[in-house]
């Protein structure tokens, strides 16, 4: 639904720019105004910084695609020779400078010159102001981005709630021994959910100029760290041997980071609770056995995974608020 959104969104922009710069081509009676359309279709993005980017790689090319082929055309004549050489000329170019994206448009512009049976200083003006006005409406159009601050604040609740979800099974797990079949279906929904929020907030980032938005990026970067986490954790239920004593314990604390999981908490009494944890399994009895001792590592590392899950949310809010 989100995608067909979007796409409607750089539609209607595209339809409706390139209908007003035809309109604004035939109103000033420039020749071949449809190319004032076209480019700026081409110039329509979808953030304002990609926009702002593109509209100036667009004006560097076709200002050089139209002074190369003034000289070029003036000095060899507009044959396939000299228009061979202009492109000879301009594609190395605009790599070289790194505007390949005006390079389209560029060339557009240069067969105009090549077309007509002498270049004027009124065909110059024509692509100039083609240019002009192809860029400058899609400049226009591309100040109007939807918000996409409610997106991103209802990926940001479905995230958490599916981290309680799945931290909430591992709790269980340590006590029945056993894995949800779903699970990895759920762990693949996350993972999938996370990179295109990752995508909404970049788009956020670069729809501001003015004021900071790295917030959404270092939330949704945070969240993506601690799913690395989760994915570790989640490797230690394949090598539990035998159930051991502690392992009710760790549910328990567990279940309550489950429930802890919200953006304004800033695990610090958990993070002392697992040191507390750690410190009672050093003095519980050493296992018995290799199959134990096995666990019991398994169990300690997995605590370990679960500090580092902890101290990943700790530095961004320490962070976050720090600003």
């Amino acid at each position: 639904m989100e995608y067909f959104k979007y796409i409607y969104n750089l539609a209607f922009k595209m339809a409706i720019s390139a209908t007003v710069a035809l309109i604004i081509g035939n109103m000033l009676g420039l020749q071949y105004a449809t190319v004032g359309a076209v480019i700026s279709i081409l110039s329509i993005q979808d953030t304002r910084k990609k926009a702002l980017i593109i509209s100036y790689k667009r004006i560097i090319a076709c200002s050089l695609g139209i002074l190369l082929s003034v000289i070029l055309y003036g000095v060899l004549g507009n044959g396939a020779l000299a228009f061979g050489l202009f492109l000879i000329i301009l594609i190395p170019l605009t790599s070289r400078l790194k505007v390949q994206e005006g390079m389209v448009p560029a060339v557009v512009l240069s067969t105009h010159f090549l077309v007509a049976n002498r270049i004027t200083t009124l065909l110059i003006v024509n692509e100039i102001l083609l240019m002009i006005i192809g860029i400058g409406v899609a400049a226009i159009a591309n100040i109007f981005m939807p918000s996409l601050e409610d997106k991103f604040k209802e990926d940001k609740e479905w995230i958490e709630e599916h981290y309680r979800i799945i931290i909430n099974k591992m709790s269980k797990s340590l006590v029945t021994h056993t894995v949800d079949i779903d699970e990895q279906k759920l762990i693949n929904e996350v993972e999938k959910r996370l990179y295109e929020s990752k995508e909404t907030a970049y788009k956020i980032v670069n729809n501001n100029f003015f004021k900071s938005s790295s917030y959404y990026t270092d939330y949704i970067n945070m969240r993506i760290n601690q799913f690395d986490t989760i994915k570790r954790m989640r490797l230690h239920f394949e090598r539990f041997n035998i159930p051991v004593e502690q392992m009710k314990v760790m549910s328990d604390f567990t279940l309550c980071v489950s429930e802890s999981i919200r953006e304004i908490n800033d695990c610090e009494e958990l993070l002392n609770d697992l040191e507390s944890l750690r410190s009672e399994f050093k003095r519980m009895e050493l296992p018995k056995s290799r199959e134990e001792f096995e666990s019991r590592a398994q169990l300690l590392q997995f605590l370990n995974d679960m500090e580092d899950f902890l101290v990943i949310k700790r530095n961004f809010f320490k962070t976050t608020n720090n600003h």
